[in-house]
């Protein structure tokens, strides 16, 4: 099997949200996890501060809003593009506007 990594942006929408939104989008991922757990290998969250690392140096960024910046991720296993597609596309994230991005690992 090989391994996939889904990248979730969201926060964008995330930002926009009402408390009854947020809980709805919360009890939706839990979902989804649930469903597809079997071949979750790591997921997590990820934070709003960062570090961009250039030549010039080390810049501290806030990406909170930023519909560029990635807000979680899943590395899942899959046995192929066509499933790991399948399984992607169970997130709800796209379902209340956000992006994801498959991406497999490796070669």
């Amino acid at each position: 099997m090989d391994q996939y990594m889904l990248l979730m942006f969201d926060d964008e929408i995330w930002q926009t949200f009402s408390e009854s939104e947020q809980a709805l989008w919360v009890t939706r991922i839990r979902g989804f996890v649930k469903e597809i757990e079997e071949r979750i290998v790591k997921a997590d969250p990820v934070g709003y501060e960062g570090r961009m690392i250039t030549k010039d140096g080390v810049e501290v960024v806030d990406f909170t809003g930023d519909p560029d910046a990635v807000t979680g991720y899943f590395i899942f296993e899959a046995e192929s593009w066509d499933e790991a597609v399948q399984l992607a596309q169970k997130c709800p994230t796209t379902e209340f506007g956000g992006r994801l991005q498959l991406r497999k690992l490796g070669h």
